[in-house]
């Protein structure tokens, strides 16, 4: 059964997707929908399963504006 938090968490990464693709003028496009939500909910996983150490360091990284843009290209 899922929790509530997980709950939240999938409205959450929904309500992004949707006002992303409002934003990127793609509101009928549900395949850039459905990536943009898989996209969010995975960031919200990373992010809540990690210490603000981490995540500064993953910031910091060299490599980090790569890695982001990479990640925006897949993404479309």
């Amino acid at each position: 059964m899922e929790t509530q938090e997980t709950k939240i968490r999938r409205g959450q990464a929904y309500n992004l997707a949707i006002h992303d693709a409002v934003h990127n003028s793609r509101e009928t496009d549900v395949t850039y929908i459905y990536k943009r939500y898989i996209y969010y909910h995975t960031l919200a996983d990373i992010v809540q399963g990690s210490d603000m150490v981490m995540i500064q360091e993953v910031i910091n990284s060299v490599n980090f504006d790569d890695v982001i843009e990479k990640l925006k290209e897949s993404m479309k």
